[in-house]
């Protein structure tokens, strides 16, 4: 009886080591769009500052890009693909959620006006704090916070230092933990 618990145990076990494995293997997609808001959000900010009427051309430019390099990544990761697990299928949807999420907000910028860069912060920092505490990678969950810190800050202070807020929040939240995975599952591999 103890051998068959003991058994189901090292299962789940493996399961989540399985699962965290592929989750690792995201860390591309961390990195990309973490460097695109980054970069669209410091371009901005340059482009504000030189008051320059075509400040977020960056975002109209970094985002389409960022979309085509995804789908070459998903296009080679699909050629890998395996079965997930019921955690990857969670944080599958959950990541999910998010795109409709901050698309919505994206939409409707005009009605929040200067809140819209903390909304995304909170988001940013609700799906990677649910991610680095699924499978206790501390790298987002600092990131996280980060994120929560950077949107209170955001509600106060004027759009130019948001920009700057959000490209920090993109680095703390994605960038940052994505090289962390990465150099991890480099490691792990050898």
């Amino acid at each position: 009886m103890e051998n068959t618990a003991q058994q189901n145990l090292d299962f789940i076990a493996q399961m989540m080591k399985s699962a965290q494995k592929r989750f690792y293997n995201d860390s591309p997609y961390y990195i990309l769009w973490g460097a695109a808001v980054a970069i669209a959000s410091l371009l901005q900010y340059i482009l504000l500052l030189n008051d320059n009427p075509n400040n977020g051309i960056g975002w109209a430019i970094v985002i389409p890009i960022a979309v085509i390099a995804q789908l070459v990544i998903v296009k080679k990761q699909k050629k890998e693909a395996q079965s997930k697990t019921m955690v990857e299928h969670i944080l599958a949807s959950m990541w999910m959620a998010f795109g409709v999420s901050i698309f919505i907000v994206l939409i409707f910028a005009s009605q929040l006006q200067l809140n819209t860069y903390p909304v995304l912060l909170s988001f940013y920092a609700l799906t990677t704090f649910v991610s680095g505490t699924a499978f206790k990678i501390k790298s987002f969950i600092w990131g996280a916070i980060a994120c929560w810190v950077f949107a209170i800050i955001s509600f106060f202070v004027t759009f130019d230092v948001q920009l700057l807020l959000l490209a920090a929040g993109a680095l703390a939240a994605f960038v940052i933990p994505g090289i962390v995975l990465r150099t991890s599952e480099k490691a792990e591999s050898k």
